[in-house]
């Protein structure tokens, strides 16, 4: 009997072994028959469809690797993830669902079938591609939903944070304006609302992180204006705060963009403090603005230790390059930081179009350059 023809008629005793198995999880002890059983019935009947389904090698190769052709639709697999994770399932439990229902159609098919010949070793093979592709889809959209969840509450958490911080600053702004304090009270004030400052930068740090990530990237709101100056007064604010610093700054003379001033000179303002953060101390910072055509190239540059091209590829990927970390490191990173200035610095860059990318080598330290159309995005 084809296997396809087998689960078709076979589907209850199936879905009974599906359901006595979800049940065992702990998330779902006390749901009723259809929880329990959820998109499985439909999931089995688009295995039967594929199964059915004429199919070259290579599509069979791309469909083992979670390559199936996109659908219009959203399939049973990805609404299977959905009500799953509302039910509180982890990844693991959802895995072991796939993994019992692999295991549950083919015993009950060998059962069945006491010789086995070519056409039964291909549906097999056929069998484990739609059920790696059912996983596949299942696993894509659980992990889409559970960032999406965390990038939900980092929002709710920024946004929330912030009024209280606003109000220390204020405060402490009032209590500098008192000429009667002691000193060592107005010096302890002034660290106060220094350190309140750095609060705030992080926490918009991590809306931007967050926001990014929850569709259509950083948002933007392009003007005209003249960068060249821009750029310098960006350079000599990060000079008031690394007076121990030198940096060295080549930008040429009248240089007109139609870019978002501040989201550009926040990204600027984050390579010139990675650069500082990671450069060699005795060694300079350079910066160079120059026209390239019709766009604009920046270039930050420092000597420094060299980085691997292995934490090149995920320089920009703050949860890739905090992952590949050994835990030596990890613990360094607490008290330094996640490297949601470079995240944001990229995404600022695609939002305008531009790429952004990095190169570090003996001889000529590491490299940031960003290149831009000066008239922005509507001209890519």
């Amino acid at each position: 009997m084809r296997l396809s023809k087998f689960i078709s008629e076979h589907t209850e005793v199936i879905l009974q072994e599906w359901e006595d198995f979800a049940g065992s999880v702990h998330a779902l002890t006390s749901a009723t028959k259809a929880q329990l059983r959820d998109h499985a019935k439909a999931i089995l009947a688009a295995i039967c469809l594929d199964l059915d389904t004429y199919q070259s090698v290579q599509q069979g190769i791309d469909k083992s690797k979670g390559n199936a052709p996109d659908v219009a639709d959203q399939t049973a697999a990805e609404a299977h993830a959905g009500d799953r994770l509302q039910a509180g399932f982890t990844v693991e439990e959802l895995m072991a669902e796939y993994r019992a229902l692999r295991a549950s159609v083919l015993r009950l098919w060998q059962s069945r079938v006491k010789h086995a010949d070519a056409s039964d070793l291909q549906d097999m093979l056929r069998f484990n591609e739609a059920i790696d592709q059912s996983l596949t889809e299942s696993l894509a959209r659980f992990s889409a939903m559970v960032r999406d969840s965390q990038n939900v509450f980092l929002a709710i958490l920024g946004h929330d944070v912030r009024n209280p911080l606003g109000a220390i600053s204020m405060g402490t702004q009032l209590i500098l304006q008192d000429t009667a304090l002691a000193p060592r009270h107005l010096k302890v004030a002034a660290q106060v609302l220094r350190s309140t400052q750095r609060v705030s930068d992080i926490v918009s740090d991590l809306l931007d992180y967050s926001t990014s990530h929850l569709g259509g990237g950083i948002p933007v709101t392009p003007a005209q204006y003249e960068l060249s100056a821009e750029c310098r007064s960006v350079v000599q604010e990060m000079k008031l705060f690394h007076q121990e610093r030198e940096f060295r700054v080549e930008v040429e003379d009248d240089i007109e963009v139609f870019w978002d001033r501040a989201r550009m000179s926040q990204a600027l303002s984050n390579l010139l403090a990675n650069a500082v953060q990671h450069g060699a101390a005795a060694s300079p910072v350079w910066v160079t603005v120059s026209r390239q055509g019709s766009d604009v190239l920046l270039v930050v540059q420092n000597e420094g230790e060299i980085i691997s091209p292995r934490r090149l590829r995920v320089m920009f990927d703050p949860a890739k390059s905090f992952a590949i970390k050994s835990t030596s490191e990890r613990s360094a990173s607490q008290i330094g930081n996640l490297g949601l200035g470079l995240y944001i610095t990229h995404e600022i860059v695609l939002a305008h179009g531009g790429k952004i990318w990095v190169s570090s080598t003996e001889l000529e330290g590491t490299t940031i350059k960003v290149q831009i159309p000066s008239a922005g995005k509507a001209t890519v």
